[in-house]
């Protein structure tokens, strides 16, 4: 019965790191599992031709005295060979293995590493389109190597071309491959079409102890390696001339692509150039270290001298290199020479030693962090091009055109290679970019450790993306005022507003100090009410104020009782007359309950307030509190009002000590002790209600006493107070979010009341770059970090524009302090309502900004810059012309995953990461959006809106850039749930299925 040997994988290719995930498909028999030679064929694709490559296999001797076994490497085939030879496969000399490897060197690399694991001590290749030539092909070479000990055999080969023998051979000549000059000469000869013969490169037996392995370039690399092994002075090889190897192939798939391709003919002309090099080097009277694909490398007294091939690196990079290569030892300090066009470099011998495996992670990380604070990455990770230092710290010693600008692709690249080989000891190329099944994102995922490295090593790189812990203490913390406290009073008409008001109230005030207690009056008089503008609710007062309590804002509330007892009690302290049992005046107005809770007041000042006022702070640092309680030292005054908005913003001295002005009813600072010493006041009564409310009645008493309450003061705190046919403006939530942060237009200065009429609008932003904020609840750890990521900024010439879709004043009335110095630069703008994401967006960029060249650069709150040259990297690309622009993100909840944007065919592509941080755009490319992009079925987005704004921004964009300088933007989210990925799935695809926005203008 035959074997099912296939291994399919029908996922789609694509290039970057993974894994070569050797996976044995098939085990030899036991007879075979510890013969000295392995046969090894490499396959992709080559369904036609295995079969007979396989049957000259199982043809040769040495498999028949199981002194040979068969390894097949299947480099991700997806031909269904094993169909072509399913019974050759089940012979016991056949393992089959498969690899994600990417290339023919890479897979010939492959199977000598997994070889050198087991306990052969050869290899013979044999390519899959090839056939050996007869049984004794591989016994042949394998009794001569073993006789002398070589590293390598090297035997003769037939030709065959469309099927047909031919009559030129190419026989392996050793008075030519073992003599270097008349090497180089054939080399020269056949590298430039100059001769009938190549280098007998397929026909190799190759010892295991052998680490030179196959370069990976597209065409030549077995030419490479042969003459590797041949001139240089570390390896030792024999020929074997007759009988023939192998009969090659002329018309095999690469070698027919390769030759119609500029590069089969480049490659050659540079391998005769190399050779050349190669041989005249060891000619010199110094000590040969080492050559590779840029140059050769020798030991001059105690210095060490890289000579390049003339292709290697040109005036370009020699001067970039000049002035990017740090001054310290992660690389050598190296002084540069050209002579006859080629460059050459010399630099001191630090005498490093090899790595010493394991390294430790903190060995490998301080590296790392080395280069990229030097802005560099060293392509070419590999053992023999990282050595230690005496001191343990590691040293990358390929300095060529493999040291590249910092990117966070190479970065990524560098890091996991590097960790794969000297903390996993994995082989050189174990992890290398290849065409893969598998992202690369999930390959790297399978480094064992390397997810939590590589995210401790970008936050080691930026300290500053890690969030303060909760219990440090933040710019907001303040002290308690011990003897004031904050009385605010509220009726039924209130019940609509009370939350939002107290809320506002409390917050703007309790800065920077809080009061030692907060107070809230309930009036539950039901009306008719003085000046009244609606219906009041008591119930609803009530269901609000206990809400207010829950939420910590109010310590307390008070409602004053209705007992005939003690209203008159009440009364007679404060008026000296009892027989009045009525809680309001004669015009209506509120009097019992109001002086009733002055005596619930157990500290000595009290600033008391209506609850409809409005309060403005213009510095946050202002003590207003005690500039008002220095006024009450005087033993004349027992009130102090608070001020109003003003037109300067200089202090303002005190004024009213005649008496003229009553105590502020509406928003003021009473001295209780003072007041209650000088009671009871005269209240005149009219059928059986008094008719002067206690402010009045106050006022009239200080003209007879000699006391007085005074105004005036430092502006930068003040309030507003709005009349009752104002209070269902429209406009309200508005203007009071403007008043809270101290704006207020010119028609509003010197006004007790509120001007709706007048220019209430938030500040409008011109800058060239503007960033814009958004959020909702976002911790205030999260925005402190994102602000100060904002002003580590190089170039401080941007603007801001924050919106907080309604979060609440218990949570964003801090905002203005955690700005500080950017407010300036700033549009705050707070929501009373949650207006949704794409509405924002068109607030704030079609309306607050009014420069159409303005790039708005998107910063969530809770995000943060890691670079401390985004906007002046942001700047540059604008001047040169780019209206979309792309940063790298970081993501802490997958710090392995990449996203580059694509910009072509975005829809088809997912996205194409357009929709990913960092990301801004031009003001006009948004505004040149029509809104139904933004909108499904008449409805605005109200989730993935990345994906809506950026699609059809990227297809209309002319100049759209991916800027890539290593990481730029801290993304961090928690996961979402299952019903929000399903909402958001659904979204997408109706995102997905519109019209490209460039198709749809045309």
């Amino acid at each position: 019965m035959q074997q099912d040997h296939s291994h399919k994988d029908t996922r789609p290719l694509t290039v970057g790191l993974a894994l070569r995930k050797l996976t044995m498909i098939k085990e030899c028999g036991l007879h075979y599992k510890n013969a000295p030679v392995i046969i090894g064929i490499n396959l992709c694709n080559q369904a036609e031709f295995i079969a007979q490559a396989l049957h000259s296999a199982l043809s040769q001797s040495l498999v028949d005295n199981s002194t040979a076994q068969i390894v097949i490497l299947d480099d991700q085939s997806t031909d269904n060979w094993q169909a072509h030879c399913s019974t050759l496969l089940d012979h016991p000399s056949v393992t089959i293995l498969s690899a994600l490897c990417g290339s023919p060197a890479r897979a010939r690399n492959q199977l000598l590493d997994y070889a050198s694991t087991t306990t052969a001590q050869w290899v013979a290749r044999l390519d899959a389109d090839d056939v050996l030539d007869n049984a004794r092909s591989v016994e042949s070479l394998w009794l001569r190597g073993e006789a002398s000990n070589a590293d390598f055999v090297i035997g003769s080969n037939r030709l065959k071309q469309n099927g047909q023998l031919l009559s030129v051979t190419n026989i392996a000549k050793p008075e030519v491959l073992l003599n270097p000059i008349k090497l180089t000469g054939f080399i020269e000869a056949f590298c430039h079409g100059q001769s009938d013969n190549e280098l007998p490169s397929c026909n190799l037996l190759l010892n295991t102890r052998v680490i030179e392995r196959y370069p990976n370039i597209r065409s030549a690399e077995d030419h490479w390696l042969i003459t590797r092994l041949l001139l240089l002075p570390e390896y030792k090889g024999e020929i074997v001339s007759l009988p023939y190897y192998s009969v090659y192939t002329l018309d095999g798939i690469d070698t027919t692509n390769n030759k119609q391709k500029a590069i089969w003919t480049e490659q050659r002309h540079r391998l005769a150039v190399a050779a050349k090099q190669w041989m005249q080097v060891q000619k010199l009277p110094f000590q040969y270290l080492g050559s590779g694909q840029e140059g050769v490398v020798i030991q001059k007294g105690n210095n060490i001298e890289k000579s390049f091939y003339p292709w290697a690196i040109d005036d370009e990079q020699v001067s970039w290199l000049k002035q990017a290569l740090p001054s310290n030892n992660i690389v050598p300090q190296v002084s540069w020479h050209k002579k006859n066009g080629q460059w050459s470099y010399s630099t001191p011998n630090l005498y490093t030693s090899e790595m010493q495996l394991p390294v430790s992670a903190i060995v490998v990380g301080q590296f790392l962090q080395g280069m990229y604070a030097a802005g560099i990455c060293g392509l070419n990770i590999k053992r023999d091009n990282i050595r230690q230092m005496k001191d343990g710290s590691l040293h990358y010693i390929d300095v060529g055109s493999d040291i590249q600008p910092l990117t966070a692709s190479k970065f990524l690249d560098m890091s996991a290679r590097l960790y794969a080989i000297a903390i996993l000891q994995l082989p050189d190329e174990e992890l290398v970019r290849r065409t893969s099944s598998t992202s690369q994102d999930k390959a790297l995922q399978q480094l064992k450790g390397f997810t939590d490295f590589y995210l401790a090593l970008i936050e080691a790189l930026h300290p500053h993306v890690s969030l303060r812990a909760p219990n440090v203490p933040t710019s907001i913390d303040v002290g308690i005022n011990q003897d004031t406290t904050l009385l605010i009073k509220a009726c039924a008409q209130d019940a609509d507003v009370l939350f939002t008001q107290v809320s506002h109230i409390v917050t703007q005030l309790n800065y920077p100090q809080k009061f030692k207690q907060v107070l809230l009056l309930l009036d539950s008089y039901q009306g008719p009410f003085l000046r009244q503008y609606q219906q009041g609710d008591f119930n609803q007062l009530l269901t609000s104020a206990n809400e207010l309590v829950n939420n910590g804002i109010v310590d307390e509330l008070l409602i004053a009782p209705t007992s005939s007892d003690v209203i008159s009690a009440t009364y007679s302290q404060w008026f000296g007359a009892s027989k009045v049992k009525q809680s309001h005046t004669t015009s209506q107005a509120p009097l019992f309950s109001q002086i009733w809770a002055f005596n619930q007041v157990t500290t000595r000042y009290v600033l008391q307030c209506d609850c409809d006022v409005l309060v403005g702070r213009k510095n946050w640092q202002h003590d207003y509190i005690a500039d008002m309680k220095a006024e009450l030292i005087d033993p004349k005054v027992i009130s102090v009002g608070f001020n109003i908005p003003k037109s300067t913003d200089a202090f303002l001295p005190y004024f009213g000590q005649d008496g003229q002005f009553a105590p502020e009813v509406r928003m003021g600072l009473l001295d209780l002790v003072k007041i209650k010493q000088t009671l009871p006041i005269n209240n005149p009564i009219i059928n059986d209600k008094y008719t002067l409310t206690w402010h009045r009645a106050l006022q009239a008493h200080q003209k007879t006493t000699g006391l007085s309450s005074l105004r005036g003061g430092d502006p930068a705190t003040f309030y507003i107070h709005p009349r009752n046919e104002d209070k269902q403006a429209t406009t309200l939530d508005q203007i009071r979010d403007l008043v809270s942060q101290g704006c207020c237009p010119v028609e509003q200065e010197e006004q007790f009341d509120l001007i709706t009429h007048a220019n209430w609008q938030y500040p409008k932003r011109k800058e060239a770059v503007i960033f814009l904020l958004k959020g909702r609840f976002t911790t205030i750890n999260k925005l402190e970090r994102c602000l100060d990521s904002l002003r580590m900024q190089s170039d401080q010439s941007f603007g801001i524009i924050l919106i907080d879709d309604a979060s609440g004043e218990i949570h964003n009335w801090c905002y203005p302090i955690l700005l500080d110095k950017l407010l300036d630069r700033t549009t705050l703008i707070r929501h009373q309502h949650n207006h949704g994401r794409v509405l924002n967006f068109i607030q704030a960029i079609s309306d607050v900004c009014v420069n159409d060249d303005s790039i708005i650069v998107i910063l969530d709150q809770d995000d943060c810059l890691m670079r401390h040259d985004v906007v002046k990297h942001i700047v540059d690309a604008a001047n040169q012309g780019a209206d979309l622009i792309h940063m790298p993100m970081f993501r802490p909840n997958k710090p392995l995953k990449l996203y580059q944007p694509s910009y072509n065919n975005i829809r088809q592509k997912g996205g194409g990461n357009v929709w990913a941080h960092q990301r801004a755009f031009k003001k006009s490319l948004f505004d040149s959006v029509p809104h139904a992009y933004f909108k499904k079925d008449h409805d605005w987005i109200p989730s993935v809106t990345d994906y809506a704004t950026m699609l059809p921004m990227a297809e209309a964009a002319k100049a759209p850039v991916f800027i890539d300088i290593g990481y730029s933007y801290f993304h961090q989210r928690a996961e979402y749930t299952l019903d929000i990925k399903a909402e958001q799935s659904q979204l997408l695809k109706a995102i997905f299925a519109k019209e490209p926005l460039s198709t749809e203008l045309q």
